[in-house]
C-alpha cells in the first residue's frame, strides 16, 4: 500500500511537468521489467507487475468471445502488462444488477455506460465512477485525447466534471424494421414504407403462416417507432426512459413532454392492444428470455426492430443459413427527420473504487487507438469471423455469427477514423440497402437540439425517480406491449399513480435543468 500510495504521489507531480514530453512520447516505447510499454506510461506507473483488470460489458456474450479476447490479452500484455477479464450484464438484468456492483463494493476496474440509457447519469451522482481530470486522461490515454472532440467531451461532463471516456462516432438514433423478402413476395408486397404497410404484412403473416409470429416476443419493439419517431420526440437523456421527451425537429422548443399525459401516449397504447390481441407478439413478452434477434434469426418470427446496424447484421446471418428467406430492412417513417446521437450515447468509465486506475486507462487507450486491439474487438478474428479489405473495410466471414460485427459492446471505445465500413462489393442486397437508407438520412439530418447531448442529474428528486421507475415497470411497460385490459383505465390508473409519486416535481426539475442549460449556452 505504501509503494502505491508513493507511486500515485509521483504520478501526479510529474503529470504537468512532464505533460508535453508525454504526448510527444506517446508513439514511442519503453522496458519496464522486460515488458514494452507505451509513452504515456513511461515514467508514470509501474507496469512490471501484471495486471488483470476486471471489465464489465453490456448484452449477450458471442459465442467466439473468449477467443477474441484471448488475443485482445496478448496485445494488452504486450503494450501495458495487463490483460482484461470480462463479464456481461445482459439486456435482461443490466438495469437490476448495474448498481449493485457499485453499492456492494464489487472490485473490478472498467465498465460500459452511457447517457440517458446505461446508468451514466445515476452512478456519476453517486460517486460510482472516477473523475477523469484532463491531466489524467493526457497523461495515461494521449491517444484517446487526440481522438475525442472536445465537444464529446463537453457532453460527458457533469457539473462540470467528466466521468466517461466517451465514443467518437456519428450513429442515428433511428429504428428500422428487418422482414422476410420470400414472405413479402409470397404476398406480392414490393415496399414496407408506413405502418400500414408493415401491418399489412403483419396480417398476412397471421393468416398464412403457421409456427411464425410478426414479432416473436418482442413486445416492445414498436415504442420508439410508434411513439417517438412519429411524434418527432426524443427521450430526455438521464430520465426514466421514454416517459420524458422533447420534440427534436424544432430546436427553439425545449418544453419537456410528459409522455404518459399525452393524448398520443393513448393512441399508441390502444395501437399496441389492438396488436397483441391479433397476436403480433406472445403473451409472454414480459417474461422471455429470448434476445431481439432470436426469434427471427431462427425463423419463428416474420420481423425484428432495431437500429440499421444490427438489423442489417442479422438479416446477412440468416441470408447466409436461409438464402431462401431475402431478408431485408425498412423504414417505416421515410419522410421523418433523423436526429443524430450524442457522443455519450456510448462509454466506458473507471470504478471509483479500481485499485488500477492508471492501467485502467491505459487499456482505454489502447482499445480506442490500437488497431490491432481495435479490429478484434469490434469484428473479432480475421479470416474467421471476417475479412479485412485494405485498411478501411471488411466482409463477414465464416463464423461471423459467433462474433457479429460490432456486436460485442466494443462501443464504448467507438472511433471512427479506425472503424472499418462493410466493402459493398458483391454485399449481400440488405448491406447495400442499410448504405442506401444512412446516406439518405444524412442528406436529410436536421439542426443540431440544444437537448440531444442534455443529461439529467435526478439527484434533487431522487426519491420521487426511484419510484417512478418502479412504476414504469409496473405500468408502462405492460401498457406498451398491449397487455392490459383497457389502455383508457391502466393509463389513467398510472398518471395518478405517478401523480402521487412526484411527476410533476420531477419534471419541474427536469424543465428547470434544461432552461438553465440553454440559458448557459448563449
Amino acid at each position: 500500500m505504501k509503494n502505491k500510495i508513493v507511486r500515485r504521489l509521483l504520478a501526479g507531480a510529474m503529470a504537468a511537468a512532464m505533460l508535453t514530453s508525454v504526448l510527444s512520447a506517446c508513439g514511442d516505447s519503453a522496458k519496464t521489467g522486460g515488458t514494452a510499454v507505451s509513452g504515456a506510461a513511461a515514467g508514470k506507473v509501474d507496469t512490471s507487475k501484471e495486471v488483470k483488470l476486471k471489465m464489465y460489458l453490456l448484452g449477450d456474450k458471442p459465442a467466439d468471445f473468449d477467443k477474441v479476447y484471448e488475443k485482445i490479452n496478448v496485445q494488452l500484455k504486450k503494450k501495458i502488462n495487463a490483460t482484461v477479464d470480462v463479464s456481461f450484464l445482459s439486456w435482461a438484468e443490466h438495469d437490476q444488477k448495474y448498481s449493485l456492483l457499485f453499492s456492494s463494493g464489487e472490485d473490478f476496474d472498467l465498465i460500459f455506460t452511457a447517457a440517458g440509457w446505461a446508468h451514466y447519469e445515476t452512478t456519476a451522482a453517486k460517486k460510482g465512477f472516477y473523475e477523469l481530470t484532463d491531466n489524467f486522461i493526457s497523461a495515461y490515454a494521449p491517444g484517446v485525447k487526440k481522438v475525442v472532440p472536445q465537444e464529446a467531451w463537453e457532453q460527458a461532463k457533469i457539473d462540470g466534471k467528466i466521468y466517461m471516456v466517451p465514443s467518437y462516432k456519428v450513429e442515428f438514433d433511428q429504428d428500422v424494421v428487418a422482414v422476410r423478402g420470400d414472405l413479402m413476395q409470397k404476398y406480392g408486397m414490393k415496399n414496407i414504407s408506413s405502418p400500414a404497410d408493415l401491418e399489412n404484412y403483419f396480417d398476412k403473416v397471421l393468416k398464412n403462416e403457421k409456427n411464425i409470429t410478426p414479432l416473436g416476443a418482442q413486445g416492445t419493439a414498436l415504442q420508439y417507432l410508434y411513439l417517438l419517431t412519429r411524434n418527432s420526440w426524443k427521450e430526455i437523456a438521464g430520465t426514466p426512459l421514454t416517459l420524458f421527451s422533447y420534440n427534436f425537429n424544432d430546436p427553439k422548443d425545449t418544453k419537456v413532454v410528459s409522455v404518459a399525459e399525452t393524448e398520443q401516449f393513448r393512441q399508441y397504447a390502444k395501437e399496441m392492444k389492438a396488436m397483441q390481441t391479433k397476436g403480433y407478439w406472445s403473451k409472454d413478452a414480459l417474461s422471455t428470455k429470448d434476445t431481439r434477434s432470436d426469434a427471427f434469426t431462427q425463423g419463428k418470427a416474420a420481423a425484428m426492430v432495431w437500429n440499421v446496424g444490427s438489423c442489417a447484421s442479422y438479416c446477412e446471418q440468416a441470408n447466409k443459413q436461409h438464402p431462401e428467406w431475402k431478408c431485408t430492412i425498412y423504414d417505416i417513417f421515410p419522410d421523418k427527420k433523423k436526429v443524430v446521437k450524442p457522443y455519450t450515447n456510448n462509454g466506458i468509465a473507471i470504478n471509483a473504487s479500481s485499485k488500477n486506475k492508471e492501467r485502467a486507462m491505459m487499456a482505454i487507450n489502447e482499445f480506442m487507438t490500437d488497431k490491432t486491439v481495435y479490429d478484434l474487438a469490434a469484428y473479432g478474428i480475421e479470416g474467421v469471423h471476417y475479412k479485412a479489405v485494405g485498411d478501411n473495410k471488411y466482409v463477414t466471414a465464416g463464423q461471423a455469427e459467433r462474433f457479429p460485427a460490432d456486436g460485442a459492446c466494443n462501443w464504448g471505445w467507438n472511433n471512427d477514423n479506425l472503424a472499418r465500413t462493410y466493402d459493398l462489393t458483391n454485399a449481400d442486397p440488405v448491406r447495400i440497402k442499410a448504405q442506401e437508407l444512412t446516406d439518405v438520412w444524412k442528406k436529410n439530418m436536421i439542426s443540431p437540439h440544444p437537448l440531444n447531448a442534455f443529461s439529467f442529474m435526478e439527484q434533487n428528486v431522487k426519491t420521487q425517480t426511484s419510484i417512478i421507475n418502479t412504476l414504469i415497470s409496473q405500468y408502462m411497460t405492460p401498457i406498451c406491449m398491449g397487455l392490459v385490459d383497457d389502455p383508457d383505465k391502466a393509463i389513467d390508473e398510472f398518471n395518478t399513480k405517478l401523480k402521487q409519486a412526484g411527476l410533476d416535481r420531477v419534471k419541474q426539475e427536469i424543465q428547470s435543468q434544461v432552461d438553465q442549460r440553454i440559458a448557459k449556452s448563449k
